[in-house]
């Protein structure tokens, strides 16, 4: 039994230092109204083996990050921990945090360990209610070519649809690769956020798609999250 599992440690052990640095992410939630969104992410470094936090904050209407975020926080020390960078990044975004609260419903979720669903598309129902009060919605994700900031490195973007019966909408497209990007390679659809705010708001109910951005990274892939947020109904 000892030499059996020896010989498990040495095959997986290869497969666990080549793994990637895929970042966790922890939904944040909405202010009152929906008009704020925010999420973390979390890891350690590819290569450097630091630890990193990242806080962002997103503007639902304007679909861009609110100003002053993303927070970032690399505590470039290997003995500091994934926790202490994520309470530095916390203090660092609290005034940026005001009024948001785990307000919203997590309505699909298709994380990279899961094989058994499609990465590109999802279809899902905006509310968590049973039965159903509301028409099922599609989200589509297409990958395609553009041109690179490195010369030795192929990169791609991304075209992202909503479609709700025979009407589509298209939330987001990519005309060329952003700077912070890196150098993405995939694409993949992580979470599925809906908030629908109070009546007594006037406000229109918010869908909010995290993207897994698969990039070239030091020695192996690296994943971040981006967000493509958009109102729902007319």
């Amino acid at each position: 039994m000892i030499r059996l599992l020896m010989l498990l440690c040495a095959v997986l052990a290869p497969a666990a230092a080549a793994a990637g640095d895929i970042a966790s992410r922890s939904l944040l939630g909405f202010n009152a109204d929906g008009s704020r969104f925010a999420f973390e992410e979390y890891g350690t470094a590819d290569g450097s083996g630091f630890p990193y936090a990242t806080i962002y904050v997103v503007d639902t209407a304007r679909d861009t990050w609110v100003p002053g975020t993303p927070v970032r926080v690399r505590l470039e020390d290997e003995t500091r921990t994934i926790a202490q960078a994520r309470a530095a990044a916390a203090a660092r975004a609290r005034p940026l945090l005001s009024g948001i609260s785990p307000r919203g419903e997590l309505v699909a979720s298709n994380p990279i360990s899961e094989i058994s669903a499609d990465p590109h598309r999802v279809a899902f129902v905006p509310r968590i209610v049973h039965p159903p009060v509301d028409p099922p919605l599609t989200l589509e994700l297409a990958e395609y070519d553009l041109p690179s900031p490195s010369p030795y490195d192929e990169t791609k973007g991304f075209r992202l649809v909503l479609k709700t019966g025979e009407t589509a909408r298209t939330l987001h497209e990519d005309r060329a690769i952003p700077p912070n990007r890196g150098l993405p390679f995939g694409y993949r659809i992580a979470d599925v956020v809906t908030y629908h705010p109070p009546v007594g708001t006037n406000a229109p109910p918010v869908l909010v798609v995290l993207i897994l951005v698969l990039a070239k990274g030091f020695e192996t892939p690296d994943g971040r999250h981006l967000a493509v947020a958009a109102r729902l109904g007319p």
